[in-house]
């Protein structure tokens, strides 16, 4: 029983561990610090963009970030120093360009809460420009055609993934991740084995000595039975000696 409850405590304790290291890597791959702006405007945090485009006019205006909270960067590593510096919360960008930044950056940083819906791109020409109208078919001939979606899919693949100084604990598994579980259970299991042992060892010596005594027991009570015996046995032979013989019993009669 001893062996049995020590095995199912190292079932218990494998079941857990595993469990919590399931639980550590969904963590690590899903949550973001901050995931809505509310949260953001509400510890008043910095929060930057790129420098010369409209999000700035659209996150003071529609979002109601204070002026004095956004900050404008020009270059994509000058924006990822101030997210590792922690000078800015979070990055508002274009949507093609969050696309291109998270396919250079992809082990550091994700996408967290809504995407913002707006105008986009516009294309601008004087009135009544002749190409007008050979500009409109061609862009939705490649929006229709797939050819937008192709052109999408290969600039942001050519991309490749210059964080790797960053360490990504959740990509995969080695046995050391499981090193405190080989411990766990090869130490219970030693434990369970040595007190199996220790008890099985008590056994037999308990059982030695009853044994033991049984035939000591045994052994005495054989002597015993042996020197009545012939204390028996001996007892007829003397009364005949002391006794008279029977001729004479019937001549004195």
């Amino acid at each position: 029983m001893a062996m049995v409850a020590w095995l199912f405590t190292a079932l218990v304790i494998t079941q857990t561990y595993t469990a919590n290291l399931a639980s550590m890597l969904t963590v690590q791959k899903l949550e973001a610090s901050i995931s809505n702006i509310e949260t953001l405007q509400k510890i008043n945090a910095s929060v930057g963009n790129g420098k010369g485009t409209f999000v700035k006019t659209y996150l003071e205006e529609v979002l109601d970030f204070p002026a004095e909270s956004i900050k404008s960067y020009t270059t994509p590593n000058d924006l990822v120093d101030a997210l590792r510096n922690k000078e800015i919360a979070a990055a508002f960008l274009e949507v093609p360009f969050a696309k291109l930044f998270l396919a250079r950056f992809c082990k550091e940083f994700m996408i967290a809460g809504p995407t913002y819906l707006i105008g986009g791109f516009g294309f601008a020409f004087p009135r009544g420009y002749p190409l007008l109208r050979d500009v409109d078919k061609a862009l939705l001939k490649v929006s229709e055609s797939g050819k937008y979606r192709k052109l999408e899919e290969s600039m942001i693949g050519s991309e490749k993934c210059e964080d790797t100084d960053v360490k990504d604990e959740s990509s995969s598994l080695s046995p050391n991740s499981f090193f405190i579980l080989f411990v766990l259970s090869g130490g219970v299991s030693t434990i369970a084995l040595t007190l199996y042992t220790i008890s099985a060892h008590k056994s037999c010596v308990q059982q030695n000595a009853i044994w033991r005594l049984m035939l000591a027991v045994i052994k005495r009570w054989r002597n015993h039975n042996r020197g009545f015996s012939r204390r028996v046995s001996d007892l007829p032979q003397t009364e005949l000696k002391n006794c008279p013989k029977a001729t004479n019993l019937q001549i004195q009669v």
